[in-house]
């Protein structure tokens, strides 16, 4: 039998050598099997309409021109006019009812036109709004309706009205807004005071496309419901005198969507027709979405490792390199769609970090606001280590304190008056106004201790590093939000389903919605690719079986009004996250400044800040041995408005692979998740909300 094979051997390596002319193809490589993907199932139902704030924004625009003296005068015996009385009528009953999130604004105009309800929040003598539920300003606020002036310029009070909202709309969170309702109602007794053709505004046109900006601006911000209603006070001078007037106000209310309402002379107003009450809506799941965030899919880190290949060679071993991705396609090196590891999450694959000199086991190596991946990628210096590049922390100068006693040893950093930023300007605000820390109770947060004379970051958890604002909680820190032009107040900036982490990650646009299109043109859509886990930057269709996550979505009905589902994805690749701490890490030690005065996040008399020129860095980091964080994101929305902005929650594991078939946590790589595991975005915390098998 050992010679018949040598024989078949020699016969096919023989027709081999004399077949000249044949085509031969190179067959691929058989894969070795990897135990390294993860599944999970579980249920989930949307949140009850009950459960959600419906925020609710009603603006009265109120005519106060002189002829209202004679249309609505003061009741002899109250003292109030008409328009006074109906309008707290409203919102008293409003504030009445105990909605959570209901706010009035009230506009006074005339030849001018001026919010009578302007609120400062934060105490920075810079109004956050024009809408407020306080009784007692509401009640000054339309008392000043009353008052009576000059002439009627209805192009003042729409722009006044345009201002406000787009302030009160820019401000809120994007997933309210589908689930809110803004009412705007006009009151007015006559024309605009000018001639009709004339080039100032207020012409019947110029009027009717102010309310259609208003429009406009509602479908912008993609606002559940809105609305533009008018009420024509009759001086009682007969349907001649009266029909301009009526005319255009109901052409405006036909323009805004609203209704129309003429009260004649003498008669008290009302807003019949005027829907004041919130909107309630059943809601559908508009996303499931998974990503684990230590397996980085980019074709141009992959370029980026082929171009220095013999750099790496040089810094690591063989068996090193093989571990820092999965080699999907069998064939020893590492190629387009095959996931490389990335042990802190923040993009930037572990062998990238190497090459550029950063920590892998920390996000953001220089600690200045950006991650590894932003600044490698977008960073105007490219360097993941310059921590002066970035822009996201501006130090205040530091103001020595007069109220601070005197430190026992003359060579101790300054305690600085303490570091409040209401108007969020990036400039401390003691420094400039030192009677702003007269109350005890801001503290002095404030300090100095390498003595450059600027005011050392804010690291309010005390974990060794900067604090970053992350208003949205998404994932994203504002400063990067701000390079990826997404918004700061919302999960999915272009409402198409996927969150901007994943956008992000995955190098699609978060901001224009691309869903629907095919940038490898490798006949798969980008919002799949970014969905199932494949790159959308690079053709790889031959991985897609191996690689591509694989989800079952099924309805199972309703439990009164919440839909509910049963859901499974499947295929989700691990990555053999590296040790912790990492034998590769390449840390930027911070630079000694005093023996006496070492950073001491136990002793709150010191400080509860870092100096923002020298980072310390974290003696654990994030992650690391083995763990994968994966997220699974869940988006709904009114099933009446497929199209609006979701509201996410989200639900996080981290089972753990370490190195090739040496560990598997949880052996089965099955992982059942229920709803209590979905935490609403804004609230998740991943080192607490993140279950470990």
């Amino acid at each position: 039998m050992t010679g018949g094979r040598a024989l078949a051997t020699f016969a096919l390596t023989l027709a081999l050598t004399t077949c000249t002319d044949t085509h031969l193809q190179e067959v691929a490589p058989v894969p070795t099997f990897l135990d390294d993907k993860l599944a999970l199932s579980g249920s989930l139902c949307t949140r009850s309409p009950e459960s959600l704030v419906f925020p609710l924004r009603v603006l009265f625009v109120v005519d106060g021109s002189e002829s209202m003296r004679v249309t609505d005068p003061p009741d002899p015996t109250t003292g109030t006019t008409r328009r006074e009385d109906v309008v707290r009528e409203v919102w008293t009953a409003l504030l009445a009812q105990g909605i959570e999130d209901v706010r009035v604004g009230i506009v006074r105009f005339s030849a001018e036109a001026q919010s009578r309800t302007p609120v400062d929040v934060d105490g920075d003598g810079v109004t956050d709004s024009y809408f407020t539920a306080d009784p007692v300003q509401l009640d000054v606020a339309t008392a000043a309706l009353g008052v009576t002036d000059r002439v009627t310029n209805y192009a003042a009070a729409l722009a006044e009205a345009h201002f406000e909202l787009r302030g009160e709309l820019a401000a809120a969170d994007l997933e309210s807004l589908p689930l809110s309702k803004y009412v705007v109602v006009f009151l007015s007794d006559g024309v605009p005071d000018v001639d009709p053709t004339d080039a100032q505004g207020n012409g019947a046109s110029q009027i009717l496309a102010g309310v259609g900006q208003l429009q406009e601006l509602a479908a912008l911000f993609r606002v559940g419901q809105f609305s533009f209603h008018t009420v024509y006070l009759s001086a009682g001078q007969g349907p001649a005198a009266d029909k301009p007037a009526q005319d255009l106000l109901q052409q405006m209310a036909a323009a805004g969507g609203g209704t129309y309402r003429s009260i004649p002379n003498g008669e008290a107003i009302n807003f019949i027709g005027v829907d004041f009450s919130v909107i309630r809506r059943v809601f559908t799941l508009k996303t499931l979405a998974v990503v684990n965030l230590n397996a980085v899919l980019d074709d141009a880190q992959v370029q980026h490792l082929s171009a220095h290949a013999s750099e790496l060679e040089e810094r690591l071993t063989p068996e090193q390199i093989a571990g820092g991705f999965t080699d999907t396609s069998g064939d020893a090196q590492l190629g387009c769609g095959e996931p490389l590891v990335d042990s802190d999450g923040d993009g930037l694959a572990d062998l990238v970090e190497v090459l550029v000199g950063a920590d892998p086991l920390l996000p953001d190596s220089d600690d200045d606001g950006l991650s590894d991946r932003v600044e490698w990628d977008l960073a105007p210096s490219r360097d993941p280590l310059d921590p002066s590049d970035a822009g996201c922390y501006v130090p205040s100068p530091c103001t020595p304190d007069p109220a601070a006693p005197a430190p026992a040893d003359p060579d101790a950093p300054p305690l600085c008056a303490c570091l409040v930023d209401l108007d969020v300007d990036g400039v401390c605000d003691c420094a400039t106004d030192p009677d702003s820390c007269a109350d005890p109770d801001l503290g002095r947060d404030c300090v100095d201790l390498d003595r450059d004379g600027w005011c050392d970051c804010d690291d309010l958890d005390r974990d060794g590093f900067c604090d970053y604002p992350d208003r949205d909680g998404d994932g994203l820190p504002d400063c990067e939000e701000i390079y990826f032009g997404t918004a700061k107040n919302g999960v999915d900036s272009d409402a198409d389903g996927l969150p901007d982490l994943m956008e992000a990650r995955r190098r699609t646009s978060p901001v224009a919605v691309d869903v629907a299109g095919d940038y490898d043109f490798d006949r798969t859509t980008n919002g799949a690719e970014v969905a199932g886990g494949t790159d959308p930057l690079c053709d790889d269709a031959a991985l897609r079986s191996r690689l591509a996550y694989r989800y079952h979505l099924e309805t199972t009905g309703l439990e009164g009004d919440r839909t509910c589902y049963t859901f499974t994805v499947g295929n989700i690749t691990l990555v053999p996250t590296l040790p912790n701490p990492s034998p590769w890490a390449h840390p930027t030690e911070p630079e000694a400044t005093d023996d006496a005065f070492p950073f001491d996040p136990a002793d709150p008399t010191v400080s509860n800040a870092i100096n923002y020129h020298q980072p310390v860095h974290s003696p654990t980091g994030p992650l690391g041995d083995g763990l994968n964080r994966v997220l699974v994101f869940a988006g709904e929305v009114a099933f009446d408005d497929p199209n609006a902005y979701a509201r996410f929650r989200v639900a996080c594991v981290a089972p753990r692979f370490a190195q090739p078939g040496s560990f598997k946590n949880p052996p089965s790589g099955k992982l059942v998740l229920t709803e209590a595991d979905f935490t609403d975005v804004a609230d998740f915390d991943p080192e607490t909300d993140c279950r470990r098998p």
